[in-house]
């Protein structure tokens, strides 16, 4: 080495740069592994580490530049003398040397800047859409149709885990059912659900063993990013669903936060013949006939009877009773114990089951009217289960109820992304259009989702309310000889209503029946709330108003949307009383 080099390299040593380049590679080093370290305690994306290895790149010629030019000293920053310095030449700083400082202080902030600002937008609170993803049905590879069921249960419970995650938006269940066979295009079937990604499996069982493929694909570029085989024993079918979705995250650079991997690594193992029953009662529920609806109940009984400390047996019990509630098929006061019985010991096994804090958030809304309660329990859940498609809906019908619409909105609109084509929730946000205001839109939604789904019976009551307050009253007729045939399937209701209408017309009609379901009350349940709008619909407020009373103390689960239901006339003076018990004075 001679010449120009030679006089370099002395230069650059004399002016401390090499010894100033290696430090700062050591601290960018130390720096990079603590960040590593930190970033998934902070909930920060494990990718933004490379932001971090960008900033000490950038970094360095600004650190050479300025070690070049100047010296750290007791005093401060000199510049560095020059090789055969003038002794009366001093070293303090000139204006060129204040512009080369300040310029250089000024490009680190800009990139300080600009890389915090891209490793916030890709953190857990970025406004960004989350990465979306849709789990198509898994395919059945044993070749016997009687394991259905199993392979159905799979791909639930992989889309249940997969929903706990808060950086992806994962489709529902429901709205994935339709793909199960599809020739449609992978493209295709992510544009119509919304989605970025598409996740394909299979399963195989062999008597206790199983075995999951699953890949990962890109649905624009129709490409596979990523696959892998599973095989468990079926008692650890948990933390088997567990580990995948622990892997598709850090697949698609997704970073879990701790109490999402707290979740994930709290699952532990499960009696092998229980999950099996709880996994048929699940088939059967997703069937919604009356027939499997009594299959579920059979399997989730016999879920906690092979193990009494199931959580998730417990669980689906306490779904069974809701419905029953819901549907009016039991009296509140005797079906709510049970249900309470079955959520609270469900919670006691496993405090982290989102499902559960739901059930719990209902009971205290319909039953207990605790608005306090109910909303931390529903927050709880989907704190638990972001994508909680269910959790979102019933949240945005209990805002509602309390007249906070816009947040109702939200959260409706969230279920409706996570879930686009479960009829149920479209008759959902119709009947929750309706309590905001927005009728046409309820009435068109809640029709869609009747005629796209023969023999749903949901949304006939939301019809036969709000046709009757419009005075439409040849529609509001139609719609209640249906909610009593289709929904409750009640033949003496349409009798009396069909004979009233024909001898009186609707007011007629609405009184015929009201009598005679009132008499039914001595021997069957009949929804006490019904009966005060059939009186009410035929002008008998005296009976309207004592049978809204009944309602109140048989705890009628129906009560809770008095201010913006169609089924009452939420301003009027004479539930004034009411409306302040209930703290829906608003």
């Amino acid at each position: 080495m001679s010449g120009p080099l030679l006089r370099l390299v002395k230069e650059l040593r004399r002016r401390r740069v090499f010894r100033v380049a290696g430090i700062y590679i050591v601290f960018a080093w130390v720096a990079v592994q603590v960040f590593s370290e930190a970033f998934p305690a902070l909930d920060v994306p494990a990718q933004a580490i490379r932001y971090v290895w960008l900033a000490a790149l950038l970094g360095f010629p600004l650190v050479v530049t300025f070690t070049w030019f100047f010296d750290l000293t007791a005093e401060g920053i000199v510049r560095t003398p020059e090789r055969a310095p003038d002794p009366d030449a001093g070293l303090e700083l000139r204006r060129i040397d204040y512009a080369i400082i300040g310029a250089l202080v000024a490009i680190a902030f800009a990139m300080i800047w600009q890389l915090s600002m891209q490793i916030r937008g890709e953190s857990v609170w970025s406004s960004a859409e989350p990465m979306s993803i849709a789990v198509l049905p898994f395919e059945n590879l044993s070749g016997d149709p009687e394991q259905a069921w199993f392979v159905s249960g799979m791909h639930d419970a992989l889309i249940t885990e997969l929903s706990r995650i808060s950086g992806l938006k994962v489709i529902s269940r429901t709205s994935t059912l339709g793909y199960a066979g599809s020739d449609k295009r992978l493209p295709e079937i992510a544009d119509e659900l919304n989605v970025e990604m598409i996740i394909e499996g299979s399963v195989f069982r062999a008597g206790d063993r199983v075995r999951i493929v699953v890949q990962l694909i890109d649905a624009d570029e129709d490409e596979h990013i990523w696959a892998e085989n599973y095989e468990r024993d079926l008692t650890d079918a948990l933390r088997l669903q567990a580990d995948i979705t622990r892997a598709i995250a850090e697949e698609v650079q997704i970073a879990l936060t701790s109490d999402e991997e707290r979740v994930l690594m709290a699952t532990g193992v499960v009696d092998a013949a229980s999950y099996e029953a709880y996994l048929k009662g699940n088939f059967h529920v997703d069937l919604f006939t009356p027939e499997d609806m009594a299959f579920a109940q059979q399997y989730f009984e016999r879920s906690i009877e092979l193990d009494s400390e199931s959580a998730l047996g417990h669980s689906g019990l306490n779904r069974m009773c809701r419905f029953q509630l819901q549907a009016g098929l039991v009296r509140p006061r005797e079906g709510e114990p049970r249900c309470r019985a079955f959520v609270l010991r469900a919670l006691a096994l496993d405090s982290l089951l989102p499902e559960a804090h739901m059930g719990l958030a209902l009971g205290y809304w319909v039953y207990d009217y605790d608005w306090v309660s109910a909303e931390t329990e529903f927050l709880r859940a989907i704190e638990l289960r972001p994508n909680y498609a269910e959790a979102h809906m019933f949240y945005s019908h209990f805002l509602a109820s309390q007249g906070r619409f816009d947040e109702s909105d939200e959260h409706m609109r969230t279920a409706r992304e996570l879930d686009p084509f479960n009829p149920f929730m479209q008759g959902i946000h119709g009947v929750q259009q309706i309590f905001i205001g927005n009728v046409d839109e309820g009435i068109g939604l809640i029709n869609a989702a009747i005629d796209g789904t023969p023999g749903l019976g949901f949304g006939y009551d939301a019809l036969w309310g709000i046709h009757a307050r419009e005075g439409r009253f040849d529609e509001s007729y139609d719609a209640a000889l249906k909610h009593f045939g289709i929904t409750m399937g009640h033949s003496t209701a349409v009798a009396a209503m069909e004979r009233g209408y024909a001898e009186g017309g609707f007011a007629r009609a609405m009184l015929e029946t009201a009598e005679v379901l009132a008499a039914l009350t001595e021997s069957e349940y009949v929804p006490a709330v019904e009966i005060s709008l059939l009186y009410e619909l035929g002008g008998d407020m005296d009976l309207a108003l004592h049978w809204l009373e009944v309602a109140y103390d048989q705890h009628d689960p129906t009560l809770p949307y008095l201010r913006v239901a169609p089924l009452f006339d939420g301003d009027n003076p004479m539930y004034a009383d009411l409306r302040q018990r209930m703290k829906l004075d608003f």
